[in-house]
């Protein structure tokens, strides 16, 4: 199996193919999903962003304020020289696991693929926690963070439910395209929506409480796939 959790991965993939590729769906199919959650001067990060064309179709429907973050820099410096001219979007080098903005700073927060990319490396729900973190650190209050994956709500959405995250989820699903060679049972891909609500009051960012929590959660998480 591919080591799609290892930036190592990513850029021997970016090196040996400069095109566009996109996971799972294009912009079309979510473009309903994701027109009430926008305004044309929302700001918008993507997370683990490739090379995949939806910052672009976001741009030329009018939403340019976008930022597109990933860990390869080899995609990152493809992705810059191929929409140099779309110059209101930035493409950084960023680990989506610390998130180099300032708290409040996006309206909406776009993952498709990444989630499920790092569930498929080594300490991944611990990986996983903490890009959702930052993500939610980074989002406005009222903000909006969309996933795109092929994981079903008993595998993901707990994911999006720990309590320091401070959001609610909503589950949606979008069709396959009739051409995707996905091997994933379902005949659609899950689209998970969260809202970003109030801070929890007084509590402090512990990362000894976070590994414990880590590990609470792995336990009922594998618990619950031995009853399921």
């Amino acid at each position: 199996m591919p080591e799609y959790g290892k930036h190592e991965y990513w850029d021997e993939r970016y090196k040996a193919n400069d095109t566009t590729f996109d996971w799972y769906v294009s912009y079309e199919p979510l473009k309903d999903m994701l027109a009430p959650l926008l305004k044309p001067e929302s700001k918008i990060l993507v997370l683990g962003c490739g090379n995949s064309r939806l910052s672009a179709q976001l741009y030329d429907s009018g939403y340019q304020n976008i930022t597109n973050v990933d860990i390869s820099d080899v995609v990152i410096n493809q992705m810059k020289s191929r929409y140099k001219e779309m110059d209101k979007m930035e493409w950084i080098k960023m680990d989506a696991t610390k998130l180099d903005f300032p708290d409040a700073t996006f309206d909406l927060v776009v993952d498709k693929g990444t989630t499920d990319a790092m569930l498929c490396g080594s300490n991944s729900f611990h990986n996983v926690y903490q890009m959702n973190k930052h993500t939610s650190r980074v989002m406005k209050k009222g903000g909006h963070c969309l996933v795109v994956t092929y994981g079903q709500p008993d595998t993901r959405i707990d994911h999006f439910r720990r309590k320091k995250l401070n959001w609610e989820v909503e589950h949606k699903t979008v069709d396959k395209p009739v051409f995707s060679s996905d091997s994933a049972p379902s005949s659609n891909y899950h689209v998970y929506i969260m809202t970003k609500g109030d801070e929890a009051p007084d509590e402090e960012d512990d990362d000894d409480d976070d590994d414990e929590e880590d590990d609470d959660f792995y336990d009922k998480f594998q618990a619950n796939a031995t009853i399921n």
